[in-house]
């Protein structure tokens, strides 16, 4: 997939294009504030990027400059400028500063369209295949979210060979990486976000725990007050960079529902539920579908885990199935032995317990997960602004009661 960095300085003409570029085909935004002279400093997490779209509202000598600068030391980035003057002398600047394509603001999405079209059949990445994005999230706390996230994505790398990286957004005392090994990661996500001007492929590298030569985690706030300093952006540009690095990003969101956890679902082509089958889960299950479809994510686009399943438990998991309408994609059988002794080691399960049922329950929903779909188009609302979205929803759809 064609990785694309927007960047404009006011954050109204940001939203709009970012949404003109989603529109436009099947591409990864991510979305930048800052004019050229600040997108300059982000180093080489530049070369992560097939094609830079940038606002150039202000196209002085210094941002031509700027612009210049960016094209002859990342010369695999394509620049497409926007700008409200057409003037001959400007268009002829800019091309010269390194443009390959000019845009006059209000843009065309017709001319967009083909721009972006030329861009990417110049991309060297164009063919390479779509890194996928999964999340796994919950409605309440203790229901398994990280057990679950942190062993799927070990049994994905291992199972299938492929290049994944587990992200710890749980923001209340995140510790997925502390339940597959048992190393202090060199890094946090709340550090990566204060850096970000330094980050780039190599910093990104060495600021995640290595658990395998193909799994890696990028481990979250054990401090929850540090969570609350997370940046979206920053959390955007963090996952540009790593996109194009890895087979599958995997998250776990634990129960937040907030701009942060959005950027992860907005991108991902499943959102895996981790429910137990219980009534209290039944109903705040219920409530969390709700809400999802509000904001704009489909029910086709969701599955349903069952974690600690037993046999007592069997009415409870119809129940969760008929009132949220799905049918359990992957059930986790109750084993505590097992799993806390996994646990306590900092170990993934398949480790302590090969031919444990939980660990075959947990190699089939990472099969689900690398045989699933993917999706073709993102929804055009994960473009729109955040805050927007959480506290403009459309109202909340009834599902079945109970």
């Amino acid at each position: 997939m064609i990785n694309i960095l927007v960047a404009a300085d006011d954050t109204a003409r940001l939203t709009q294009i970012a949404r003109l570029v989603t529109d436009s085909g099947h591409y990864r935004v991510t979305r930048a504030h800052g004019r050229s002279s600040q997108i300059e400093n982000r180093t080489d997490g530049l070369d992560s990027f097939d094609i830079l779209l940038i606002d150039g509202a202000t196209t002085d000598a210094t941002e031509l400059s700027a612009l210049e600068r960016i094209c002859r030391l990342h010369p695999g980035l394509t620049c497409i400028l926007v700008t409200a003057d057409a003037a001959p002398n400007v268009l002829l600047d800019a091309m010269r500063a390194g443009a390959r394509d000019v845009l006059q603001w209000p843009i065309d999405p017709a001319a967009l369209a083909r721009a972006l079209e030329r861009a990417a059949a110049q991309s060297t990445r164009r063919d390479a295949e779509d890194t996928r994005f999964v999340s796994f999230m919950s409605c309440k706390g203790g229901a398994g979210t990280s057990f679950a996230a942190s062993n799927v994505a070990y049994e994905i790398a291992e199972g299938y060979k492929r290049r994944v990286l587990l992200v710890d957004l749980n923001q209340q005392f995140a510790d997925a990486a502390f339940l597959v090994s048992d190393e202090t990661p060199p890094s946090t996500l709340p550090q990566l976000c204060a850096q970000i001007e330094r980050l780039d492929g190599a910093f990104l590298d060495a600021s995640v725990a290595h658990v395998t030569p193909t799994f890696h985690v990028l481990a979250g706030a054990g401090d929850p007050v540090k969570a609350a300093e997370m940046r979206e952006d920053a959390l955007e540009w963090i996952l540009g960079v790593a996109a194009p690095r890895y087979d599958f990003v995997i998250f776990d969101i634990g129960v937040s529902i907030n701009p942060l956890s959005m950027i992860a679902l907005d991108r991902s082509d499943q959102i895996q539920l981790v429910l137990q089958p219980a009534m209290p889960h039944v109903r705040a299950g219920r409530r969390l579908l709700e809400i999802l479809v509000s904001l704009g994510y489909p029910t086709d686009q969701m599955r349903l885990v069952v974690n600690r399943m037993t046999r007592a438990g069997e009415r409870s998991r119809t129940a969760l199935e008929e009132v949220l309408g799905l049918h359990a994609s992957s059930t986790i059988p109750d084993d505590a032995d097992t799993v806390r002794e996994a646990l306590d080691l900092g170990h993934p399960v398949s480790r302590v317990a090969r031919s444990a049922a939980v660990t075959r329950a947990l190699q089939a929903c990472a099969k689900q997960i690398v045989e699933g779909d993917v999706r073709t188009r993102h929804d055009a609302s994960s473009s729109e602004p955040l805050m927007s979205r959480l506290f403009g929803r459309k109202a909340t759809p009834k599902l079945k009661s109970m």
